[in-house]
């Protein structure tokens, strides 16, 4: 079991692990860090599909624009000058079903080193949206499906939209994201059972940029493929409730 961390606007915790008993989480499991993992499996991978450059990553992996989605939805909006400096850490927590979290699975950078550091081998990011996307009908989508239960769920308390995630290419036979993924789906069930959230999660992706993607999302249970409204044109919605 490769050990799996959470990240929130409060805190770093290490979720489990296949060391019983440990639940410290080491200095190089940051942001930061994260950040710069995100930045070269993207430029790799879309240097590979020939994709963009480094700009057109910088504009998703950097630290400011993660920080940014982590803690949406915890603080009210400024109201003045002085209140954009407070202490993020000084203001009272709002529920995480709210803001954005991050889960991450680690391995050791160096296995037959016993005090190697741990290096990030995948992530998923999700965000809270007070809404899901609008689509295009086509025949080989499904995400006029949702039921008027989860319809009206999601008017009242949006959906849970996974953002952006990636695993190391070496490491993928090891079903990485699927632990984050599997970790996700248990906190939007409970956020539903507490009546904090819809339990409707949601994605965007481009199928012919990412058809292993979608081959993931699909045997993961989730429905779609519709074309989202607006923005690029080979966007599709997919969508799960649970």
């Amino acid at each position: 079991m490769a050990p799996l961390y959470r990240f929130t606007h409060r805190a770093i915790d290490l979720v489990s692990d296949d060391q019983p008993g440990r639940n410290d989480v080491p200095t190089e499991i940051s942001l930061a860090n994260l950040t710069m993992f995100s930045t070269i499996l993207f430029m790799n991978e879309f240097h590979k599909m020939g994709l963009g450059g480094s700009v057109d990553v910088s504009k998703t992996c950097n630290r400011s624009e993660w920080h940014r989605r982590i803690y949406a939805g915890t603080t009210n909006s400024p109201m003045s000058d002085e209140d954009e400096y407070v202490d993020i850490m000084s203001l009272p927590p709002k529920p995480l079903s709210q803001a954005g979290l991050i889960y991450a699975t680690t391995h050791k950078a160096n296995e037959a080193g016993q005090d190697s550091k741990e290096a990030f081998s995948s992530f998923l990011f999700a965000h809270h949206k007070s809404y899901i996307a609008k689509t295009v009908p086509s025949s080989t989508g499904a995400s006029t499906e949702l039921s008027p239960e989860a319809q009206a769920r999601i008017a009242d308390r949006g959906v849970t939209h996974i953002w952006l995630c990636g695993s190391d290419p070496e490491l993928r036979r090891h079903r990485l994201m699927s632990s984050c993924l599997s970790q996700l789906e248990k906190d939007v069930l409970q956020w539903k059972i507490d009546g904090q959230g819809s339990g409707v999660m949601t994605v965007h992706t481009i199928p012919g940029a990412f058809p292993g993607m979608v081959q993931f999302l699909i045997k993961n249970g989730f429905k779609g493929g519709d074309k989202v409204m607006g923005g690029d044109s080979e966007k599709v919605l997919y969508w799960k409730e649970l």
